[in-house]
Protein backbone atom coordinates (compact mmCIF):
# COMPACT_ATOMS: atom_id res chain seq x y z
CA UNK A 1 0.00 0.00 0.00
CA UNK A 2 1.30 3.24 -0.57
CA UNK A 3 2.50 5.98 1.59
CA UNK A 4 -0.08 8.62 2.53
CA UNK A 5 1.03 12.29 2.32
CA UNK A 6 -0.62 14.75 3.65
CA UNK A 7 -0.70 18.06 4.08
CA UNK A 8 -2.52 20.18 7.39
CA UNK A 9 -3.77 23.22 7.05
CA UNK A 10 -5.89 26.12 9.28
CA UNK A 11 -8.68 28.25 8.47
CA UNK A 12 -8.67 30.37 11.13
CA UNK A 13 -12.19 31.96 10.93
CA UNK A 14 -16.17 31.06 11.67
CA UNK A 15 -18.41 32.93 9.53
CA UNK A 16 -15.89 34.96 8.22
CA UNK A 17 -15.11 35.77 11.69
CA UNK A 18 -11.50 35.67 12.80
CA UNK A 19 -10.62 33.05 15.46
CA UNK A 20 -7.04 32.75 16.18
CA UNK A 21 -7.61 30.09 18.64
CA UNK A 22 -7.68 27.50 16.71
CA UNK A 23 -3.76 27.95 15.41
CA UNK A 24 -3.18 26.91 19.16
CA UNK A 25 -2.85 23.46 17.48
CA UNK A 26 0.35 24.04 16.38
CA UNK A 27 1.46 24.32 19.62
CA UNK A 28 -0.11 20.79 20.80
CA UNK A 29 1.04 18.83 17.48
CA UNK A 30 4.56 18.67 16.84
CA UNK A 31 3.68 17.87 12.66
CA UNK A 32 3.35 21.23 10.52
CA UNK A 33 0.17 22.91 10.52
CA UNK A 34 -0.10 25.80 7.81
CA UNK A 35 -2.14 28.63 8.55
CA UNK A 36 -4.37 30.10 5.76
CA UNK A 37 -3.30 33.60 5.73
CA UNK A 38 -6.42 36.42 5.16
CA UNK A 39 -4.49 39.61 6.90
CA UNK A 40 -7.42 41.82 5.84
CA UNK A 41 -10.08 40.31 7.59
CA UNK A 42 -9.31 40.86 11.63
CA UNK A 43 -12.82 41.24 12.44
CA UNK A 44 -13.94 38.59 15.83
CA UNK A 45 -17.92 39.78 15.30
CA UNK A 46 -19.81 40.44 12.65
CA UNK A 47 -23.19 40.68 12.76
CA UNK A 48 -24.42 41.59 9.07
CA UNK A 49 -25.48 38.01 6.92
CA UNK A 50 -24.45 39.33 4.00
CA UNK A 51 -20.95 40.95 5.14
CA UNK A 52 -20.57 37.20 5.97
CA UNK A 53 -21.72 35.53 3.17
CA UNK A 54 -18.96 37.62 1.06
CA UNK A 55 -16.20 36.96 3.30
CA UNK A 56 -16.67 33.67 3.71
CA UNK A 57 -16.08 33.72 -0.35
CA UNK A 58 -13.17 35.41 -0.28
CA UNK A 59 -11.49 33.21 2.52
CA UNK A 60 -13.29 29.93 1.17
CA UNK A 61 -12.00 30.92 -2.72
CA UNK A 62 -8.36 31.39 -0.53
CA UNK A 63 -8.51 28.00 0.31
CA UNK A 64 -9.65 26.72 -1.85
CA UNK A 65 -6.76 27.60 -4.13
CA UNK A 66 -4.53 26.08 -0.88
CA UNK A 67 -6.25 22.61 -1.39
CA UNK A 68 -5.64 22.84 -5.23
CA UNK A 69 -1.99 23.40 -4.53
CA UNK A 70 -1.44 20.76 -1.79
CA UNK A 71 -3.33 17.86 -4.46
CA UNK A 72 -1.25 18.92 -7.02
CA UNK A 73 1.89 18.06 -5.23
CA UNK A 74 0.94 14.65 -4.45
CA UNK A 75 -0.32 15.62 -0.98
CA UNK A 76 -3.70 14.68 1.26
CA UNK A 77 -5.33 18.28 2.55
CA UNK A 78 -6.38 17.83 5.89
CA UNK A 79 -8.60 21.33 6.61
CA UNK A 80 -9.24 22.86 10.01
CA UNK A 81 -11.77 25.39 10.38
CA UNK A 82 -14.42 26.86 12.40
CA UNK A 83 -17.45 25.89 10.97
CA UNK A 84 -18.64 23.72 7.99
CA UNK A 85 -18.60 25.94 5.28
CA UNK A 86 -15.07 25.67 4.97
CA UNK A 87 -16.47 22.50 2.87
CA UNK A 88 -16.86 24.53 -0.01
CA UNK A 89 -13.82 25.51 -0.66
CA UNK A 90 -12.21 22.14 -0.18
CA UNK A 91 -14.40 20.51 -2.82
CA UNK A 92 -13.64 23.37 -5.08
CA UNK A 93 -10.50 23.10 -4.69
CA UNK A 94 -10.63 19.13 -5.15
CA UNK A 95 -12.81 19.70 -8.73
CA UNK A 96 -10.25 22.69 -9.70
CA UNK A 97 -7.12 20.22 -9.47
CA UNK A 98 -9.25 17.61 -11.26
CA UNK A 99 -9.57 15.18 -8.29
CA UNK A 100 -13.47 15.82 -7.77
CA UNK A 101 -14.23 12.44 -5.57
CA UNK A 102 -16.43 9.49 -6.40
CA UNK A 103 -18.05 10.53 -2.48
CA UNK A 104 -18.29 12.72 0.20
CA UNK A 105 -18.97 11.09 3.89
CA UNK A 106 -20.29 13.87 6.01
CA UNK A 107 -20.05 12.90 9.75
CA UNK A 108 -22.46 15.79 11.83
CA UNK A 109 -25.22 15.70 14.26
CA UNK A 110 -27.00 18.23 12.49
CA UNK A 111 -28.36 18.25 8.45
CA UNK A 112 -26.75 21.45 7.48
CA UNK A 113 -29.20 21.07 4.61
CA UNK A 114 -31.48 23.97 5.36
CA UNK A 115 -32.26 26.87 2.77
CA UNK A 116 -33.29 30.61 3.45
CA UNK A 117 -36.59 29.26 3.02
CA UNK A 118 -36.61 26.14 5.73
CA UNK A 119 -34.12 27.82 8.19
CA UNK A 120 -35.31 29.19 11.55
CA UNK A 121 -32.48 30.59 12.47
CA UNK A 122 -31.14 32.22 9.93
CA UNK A 123 -27.86 30.76 10.44
CA UNK A 124 -25.61 30.42 7.56
CA UNK A 125 -23.87 27.32 9.45
CA UNK A 126 -26.75 25.48 8.96
CA UNK A 127 -26.88 25.55 5.66
CA UNK A 128 -23.09 24.37 3.50
CA UNK A 129 -24.27 20.62 2.79
CA UNK A 130 -27.52 22.13 0.98
CA UNK A 131 -25.11 24.77 -1.05
CA UNK A 132 -22.90 22.06 -2.11
CA UNK A 133 -25.15 20.16 -3.85
CA UNK A 134 -26.53 23.63 -5.35
CA UNK A 135 -29.62 24.15 -3.42
CA UNK A 136 -30.29 27.74 -1.75
CA UNK A 137 -27.79 30.14 -1.49
CA UNK A 138 -25.13 29.69 -4.03
CA UNK A 139 -23.21 33.01 -3.88
CA UNK A 140 -20.17 31.44 -1.74
CA UNK A 141 -20.17 28.27 -4.00
CA UNK A 142 -19.74 30.84 -7.49
CA UNK A 143 -17.20 32.98 -5.29
CA UNK A 144 -14.95 29.71 -4.76
CA UNK A 145 -15.62 28.22 -8.58
CA UNK A 146 -17.29 25.40 -7.13
CA UNK A 147 -19.41 22.90 -9.65
CA UNK A 148 -22.86 21.25 -7.40
CA UNK A 149 -21.87 17.70 -6.03
CA UNK A 150 -24.45 15.03 -7.24
CA UNK A 151 -26.84 14.32 -4.19
CA UNK A 152 -26.58 10.36 -4.66
CA UNK A 153 -23.00 10.39 -4.36
CA UNK A 154 -23.21 11.78 -0.94
CA UNK A 155 -23.67 10.03 2.85
CA UNK A 156 -24.95 11.89 5.73
CA UNK A 157 -24.03 9.76 8.92
CA UNK A 158 -25.36 10.38 12.23
CA UNK A 159 -27.36 13.71 11.54
CA UNK A 160 -29.67 13.51 14.45
CA UNK A 161 -30.46 17.18 15.26
CA UNK A 162 -32.96 18.27 12.51
CA UNK A 163 -35.37 20.86 11.92
CA UNK A 164 -39.22 20.13 10.50
CA UNK A 165 -38.20 21.19 7.10
CA UNK A 166 -34.79 20.57 7.33
CA UNK A 167 -35.77 16.89 7.94
CA UNK A 168 -38.23 16.55 5.38
CA UNK A 169 -35.75 17.95 2.31
CA UNK A 170 -33.16 15.65 3.14
CA UNK A 171 -35.91 12.58 3.71
CA UNK A 172 -36.62 14.05 -0.33
CA UNK A 173 -33.53 14.39 -1.38
CA UNK A 174 -31.20 11.66 -3.02
CA UNK A 175 -28.85 11.89 -0.31
CA UNK A 176 -27.32 8.33 1.59
CA UNK A 177 -28.30 8.54 5.21
CA UNK A 178 -27.17 6.55 7.65
CA UNK A 179 -25.60 6.18 11.41
CA UNK A 180 -22.09 4.96 11.80
CA UNK A 181 -23.08 1.35 12.18
CA UNK A 182 -23.75 1.31 8.17
CA UNK A 183 -21.37 3.43 6.72
CA UNK A 184 -19.16 0.62 5.63
CA UNK A 185 -22.17 -0.68 3.54
CA UNK A 186 -22.42 2.23 1.27
CA UNK A 187 -18.58 2.72 0.23
CA UNK A 188 -16.39 0.44 -1.80
CA UNK A 189 -13.15 -0.40 -1.60
CA UNK A 190 -11.52 1.49 -4.60
CA UNK A 191 -13.68 4.78 -4.98
CA UNK A 192 -12.45 7.60 -3.84
CA UNK A 193 -13.61 9.62 -0.92
CA UNK A 194 -13.93 13.63 0.82
CA UNK A 195 -14.22 13.39 4.40
CA UNK A 196 -16.25 15.32 6.59
CA UNK A 197 -16.06 15.62 10.23
CA UNK A 198 -18.22 18.07 12.22
CA UNK A 199 -16.64 17.16 15.69
CA UNK A 200 -20.19 17.62 17.27
CA UNK A 201 -21.11 14.23 15.39
CA UNK A 202 -19.56 12.67 18.47
CA UNK A 203 -22.17 12.30 21.83
CA UNK A 204 -18.29 12.32 23.89
CA UNK A 205 -18.52 15.00 26.64
CA UNK A 206 -16.06 13.91 29.04
CA UNK A 207 -13.32 13.04 26.10
CA UNK A 208 -14.85 16.54 24.05
CA UNK A 209 -16.30 19.10 26.37
CA UNK A 210 -15.60 22.30 24.52
CA UNK A 211 -17.85 21.12 21.37
CA UNK A 212 -20.07 23.44 19.68
CA UNK A 213 -23.32 21.81 19.78
CA UNK A 214 -23.11 18.88 21.53
CA UNK A 215 -26.08 16.56 20.35
CA UNK A 216 -27.08 12.98 22.60
CA UNK A 217 -27.63 9.41 21.33
CA UNK A 218 -24.78 9.78 18.43
CA UNK A 219 -21.71 7.75 18.27
CA UNK A 220 -19.29 7.13 21.26
CA UNK A 221 -15.79 8.06 21.39
CA UNK A 222 -14.45 4.74 20.74
CA UNK A 223 -16.91 4.23 18.06
CA UNK A 224 -15.42 7.08 16.59
CA UNK A 225 -11.66 5.39 16.59
CA UNK A 226 -13.10 2.16 15.27
CA UNK A 227 -14.83 4.16 12.32
CA UNK A 228 -11.98 5.86 11.57
CA UNK A 229 -9.84 2.91 11.77
CA UNK A 230 -11.54 1.19 8.92
CA UNK A 231 -11.64 4.46 7.02
CA UNK A 232 -7.91 4.70 6.61
CA UNK A 233 -8.27 1.83 4.65
CA UNK A 234 -10.06 3.50 2.44
CA UNK A 235 -8.90 6.03 -0.87
CA UNK A 236 -9.59 8.93 0.78
CA UNK A 237 -8.04 12.09 -0.65
CA UNK A 238 -8.78 15.09 1.45
CA UNK A 239 -10.32 15.65 5.04
CA UNK A 240 -12.27 18.78 6.51
CA UNK A 241 -12.81 19.14 10.28
CA UNK A 242 -14.85 21.57 11.87
CA UNK A 243 -14.21 22.80 14.73
CA UNK A 244 -14.85 22.58 18.93
CA UNK A 245 -15.48 26.23 20.73
CA UNK A 246 -11.91 26.82 21.10
CA UNK A 247 -12.06 29.81 23.30
CA UNK A 248 -13.52 27.21 25.90
CA UNK A 249 -10.86 24.77 25.64
CA UNK A 250 -8.34 26.56 27.42
CA UNK A 251 -6.83 23.41 28.45
CA UNK A 252 -6.71 21.57 24.70
CA UNK A 253 -8.47 18.50 25.68
CA UNK A 254 -10.45 18.90 23.57
CA UNK A 255 -8.25 19.55 20.89
CA UNK A 256 -5.64 16.88 22.02
CA UNK A 257 -8.80 14.07 21.72
CA UNK A 258 -9.65 15.22 17.77
CA UNK A 259 -6.41 14.80 16.98
CA UNK A 260 -6.10 11.26 18.61
CA UNK A 261 -9.44 10.72 16.43
CA UNK A 262 -7.80 12.01 13.10
CA UNK A 263 -4.03 9.52 14.10
CA UNK A 264 -6.62 7.25 13.68
CA UNK A 265 -7.26 7.67 9.93
CA UNK A 266 -3.87 7.16 9.41
CA UNK A 267 -2.55 11.07 9.76
CA UNK A 268 0.74 10.98 12.26
CA UNK A 269 0.43 13.31 14.83
CA UNK A 270 2.73 13.50 17.48
CA UNK A 271 1.49 15.44 20.33
CA UNK A 272 3.26 18.46 22.58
Amino acid sequence: MAIKRYQKIITPFLMGQRREGLSRIRGIDSDSWKVLEVPEFKETEITDSDEKIQRMGKIYSALSEKVKDIVDEGLIPVSLAGDCVSTLGVLAGLQKAGKQPDRILWLDAHGDFHTWETTQTKYIGGMPLAMLIGRGDQRISGAVGLSPYPENQTILSDARDLDQGEQKALRDSKIIKCTIGDIFEHLSQDESIYLHWDTDVVDAEEEMPALKYHAKSGPTYSEMETLFEGLANKNIIAISVSAWHEEKDLDNKTAIASLKLLNWLGISSSLN
